[in-house]
């Protein structure tokens, strides 16, 4: 990631100021026993100082790393000479090169001790003291740690966008994984539902019973307008799942869905039987969500893999939570459903209980011959 931040227009008008600052210091304080070479260099070094925020503002990279390097060498070895004045144009060259994460850190540093070798090495001709020299050197140090600083704030700026991205692309995978877990129980109920009543009217037409096919047709009806309103319920939880996830369900309303869900199973040729135990409790929607979708799912399994085969649902309501026992026998051989689901059901189950507030958990086994499903939220 690359977040080198170019000079906004308010960091080139300051720079423009303080160009024009350190210009005017400059020449108000140049006197005969100078060398104009110095306060010409000095000056070109300042000017360079702009020369430099602009070619960043613009993008041009390298231009404006030779600036930076121009300013450091140049105004470190005329420091001495215009009293220290200088110094400025190079402790910013500094600071931008090692405030930049682009740029490597040895640059900087290495850079930083030919400016400190070159302060003494030009205050040789100028006749400068000793405190003054290691003032500018100082100066220069100084620079060096205000860089530093500099590099460690855009870092740090680096690791906050970094998890930024990290945790959009984990909200948007969770985002995918909630849509593909609703499609998978919506479409493995009522369209796994549909085929078997079609198969049902298919045998009832060739048989001549036409009036047990128009049953299996109003059912097979019935069964397309609840998975219709289950999709919408989906879609609606997807847009405004914060909100749907607190509205509180009442327990006789969640068992109702349960028995609807049983006698679905039944319409469709199947046995079940739904059995109620212990004190129940209120839920909110996204805990009876997915008790719902688990007896689903586990019935639309037994669908697939144990046609006709008796299912024993039990709704077990405890003082911390609820728990929901789906079991059926284990039938050999493959049914006409069997392949038709992707093996996400389960999959889906055990990350919806997961994703709960206050936590839950599904599992699903097979021991003395029989398939057994089980899921529980924890109450608040």
């Amino acid at each position: 990631m690359n977040l080198s931040v170019r000079p906004t227009p308010l960091s080139l008008a300051l720079t423009a100021v303080g160009a024009v600052a350190v210009g005017y210091g400059l020449v108000t304080s140049h006197t005969a026993q100078r060398p104009v070479w110095a306060l010409t260099v000095a000056l070109a070094v300042t000017a360079l100082w702009v020369v430099r925020s602009v070619l960043a503002r613009a993008g041009q990279r390298v231009a404006a790393l030779v600036c930076a390097v121009v300013m450091v060498v140049a105004g470190s070895f005329v420091a001495a000479p215009t009293n220290g004045v200088a110094l400025v144009p190079a402790a910013v060259g500094i600071v931008a090169l090692l405030g930049d994460v682009t740029y490597s850190l040895w640059l900087g540093f290495g850079l930083s001790a030919v400016g400190l070798a070159l302060i003494p090495v030009g205050a040789v001709p100028a006749g400068a003291s000793v405190p003054a020299v290691l003032a500018e050197m100082g100066g220069l140090v100084l620079a060096v740690f205000a860089g530093l600083s500099r590099r460690q704030f855009r870092r740090a700026e680096e690791q906050v966008a970094l998890l930024r991205e990290r945790d959009l692309a984990l909200r948007e995978e969770e985002s995918r994984v909630a849509i593909a877990r609703d499609l998978h129980d919506v479409l493995a109920h009522s369209l796994g539902g549909l085929v078997i009543q079609l198969d049902a009217v298919d045998a009832l037409l060739e048989s001549g019973d036409a009036a047990a096919a128009r049953t299996r047709v109003l059912d097979a009806r019935a069964l397309a307008a609840e998975g219709l309103a289950d999709a919408r319920r989906a879609v609606a939880a997807l847009r405004e799942p914060a909100e749907g996830s607190r509205t509180p369900v009442a327990p006789s309303d969640l068992e109702a869905e349960l028995r609807e869900l049983v006698d679905a199973h039944r319409a469709l040729g199947g046995e079940a039987e739904l059995s109620v135990h212990g004190s129940p409790s209120v839920l909110d929607s996204a805990q009876a969500t997915a008790v719902r979708r688990a007896l689903q799912e586990a019935l639309s399994n037994a669908r697939k893999h144990a046609p006709g085969a008796a299912v024993a649902a039990r709704l077990d309501w405890q003082t911390d939570r609820v728990r929901l026992t789906v079991s059926n026998p284990i039938v050999s051989g493959d049914s006409a459903l069997s392949s038709s689901g992707g093996g996400h059901g389960l999959d889906g189950m055990r990350e919806r209980f997961a994703a709960l507030a206050a936590g839950g958990s599904a599992t699903a086994s097979a021991a003395d011959s029989r398939f057994t499903v089980t899921a529980e939220a924890v109450l608040r």
